[in-house]
């Protein structure tokens, strides 16, 4: 039996990372859909299928595939089942996702499937409904579901087509000396992350997040913002702010209960210097606990509001 080494899991994220910024050099996604190497397996009328592959870069410390990375995966499937029925070059914004896990180990690599249910009428902004399902090794492991806008791009912002709608082969990885400073900045973050790896406590928590503080009735948590969280236009992506809440919220609560369902509001973009997370118990039951998460800019500004449940584990 071989035994994988720190230094070898460490080489293999650090390579990742700069797989990762190889690809976001392609305009058209973002770092953290580049480093997760999202694959698009088909795109047909108001379906989309995604995977994410398995890697020792997005597990976490139990060895599934991490809160985050799953919500990314969520995220970007069902915005694609409704993409093909969107206005080339327009932005799409998470206003609702919410995700129920059915307790099945995430484990090895994890396939999105989600279609497009339909478009509201009489409203300003067109919204889109859509819903999914999460496999790993053939079982689903969650149910999502997610509500978008269409809006138009930043003033001074193009948006350049999808992997999934270019035949652009991503470049090799850079050599260290010839980063620019965003990239930089994210092989710092990454460097970082690795000096703080724990047996609690996996790469990618540090990566995207941190470890959040226990406080009366709940924890905190300070998440800088950097290049290696953020989207197609420059804000915290959805997925990552969706996966901190999620992680924030499990901290509330006993680790002899395991995440039941999340369900996120998004209510403006994360920008800044930072993020604030703060998650509140707000019930705490043998069986059931619900937690109810906010996270702000450092200036103040709400950035999504989240409502977790989280149930007790059954006893062997």
């Amino acid at each position: 039996m071989t035994t994988t080494t720190h230094d070898e899991n460490a080489a293999a994220i650090r390579a990742q990372v700069m797989r990762g910024i190889a690809g976001n050099r392609i305009p058209g996604m973002h770092f953290p859909g580049y480093f997760l190497d999202l694959k698009w397996l088909e795109v047909a009328g108001e379906s989309a299928r995604i995977v994410v592959p398995d890697g020792v870069h997005c597990r976490d410390a139990n060895g599934q595939m991490d809160i985050a990375a799953l919500a990314i995966l969520a995220d970007t499937a069902l915005a694609t089942a409704t993409r093909l029925l969107t206005t080339p070059g327009a932005r799409l914004a998470t206003v609702r996702m919410q995700m129920q896990f059915t307790g099945e180990p995430v484990t090895g690599d994890v396939t999105a499937d989600a279609h497009l249910l339909g478009f509201s009428s009489g409203t300003a902004l067109r919204q889109s409904l859509t819903q999914g399902t999460l496999t790993a090794h053939g079982k689903p492991v969650c149910y999502a579901s997610g509500e978008f806008v269409t809006l138009n791009p930043p003033p001074g912002v193009s948006l350049s087509p999808l992997p999934w709608q270019s035949d652009v082969a991503p470049p090799d990885a850079p050599d260290e000396s010839q980063l620019h400073a965003p990239e930089r900045a994210i092989l710092k973050a990454c460097d970082a992350a690795l000096a703080k790896v724990t047996s609690h406590a996996s790469f990618i928590q540090h990566f995207w997040g941190g470890v959040p503080k226990r406080v009366a009735h709940g924890t905190t948590l300070r998440v800088p913002i950097g290049p290696h969280i953020g989207n197609r236009v420059g804000h915290v992506q959805g997925g990552i702010s969706f996966g901190i809440a999620a992680a924030c919220a499990c901290a509330a609560v006993p680790s002899t209960m395991m995440l039941s369902s999340v369900s996120a509001w998004y209510i403006s973009p994360g920008h800044g210097k930072a993020l604030k997370v703060k998650s509140r118990t707000v019930h705490a039951g043998r069986s059931l606990a619900v937690v109810r998460t906010e996270i702000t800019t450092a200036a103040g500004e709400r950035v999504l509001e989240a409502v977790t449940h989280h149930v007790a584990r059954k006893r062997d």
